[in-house]
C-alpha cells in the first residue's frame, strides 16, 4: 500500500511540475527570456518576483491547489542564504504547504 502512495504521490508531482513548468514557459516567452525552462530552470533568477507572484492564482487553477497568501513558492526562507528554487523544488515546497482545493 506504501508503495501505491509513492507512486500517485510521484505522479502527481510530475504532473504539477509540467503545469508549473508550461506557465513558466509562457511567461518567459511573454518576457523575451530565451532560456531553457526544464525542472532545473530557476525563474527568480530570470523573472522579476512580482510577475511570479502575479501567476500563482493560475498555477492554483491549473493544479487544483490552494497556495497560501503568505507563501512564495519560488525562494526558500528556510536557509541564512537565501535561495532561489528550482522548479522541483519549488513543486516539492508548494506540496507540502498547499491544500487540496474545492
Amino acid at each position: 500500500m506504501y508503495e501505491i502512495l509513492t507512486i500517485m504521490e510521484t505522479l502527481e508531482s510530475e504532473k504539477i511540475e509540467q503545469e508549473v513548468i508550461a506557465i513558466i514557459k509562457k511567461v518567459c516567452e511573454q518576457q523575451n527570456i530565451n532560456e531553457e525552462v526544464n525542472s532545473a530552470f530557476c525563474p527568480g533568477r530570470f523573472i522579476m518576483s512580482q510577475v511570479l507572484v502575479s501567476i500563482i492564482p493560475e498555477i492554483e487553477i491549473k493544479t487544483g491547489l490552494t497556495i497560501p497568501v503568505e507563501c512564495y513558492i519560488f525562494h526558500d526562507n528556510n536557509n541564512k542564504i537565501k535561495e532561489q528554487l528550482s522548479i522541483k523544488n519549488a513543486v516539492k515546497k508548494l506540496l507540502k504547504i498547499a491544500k487540496h482545493g474545492q
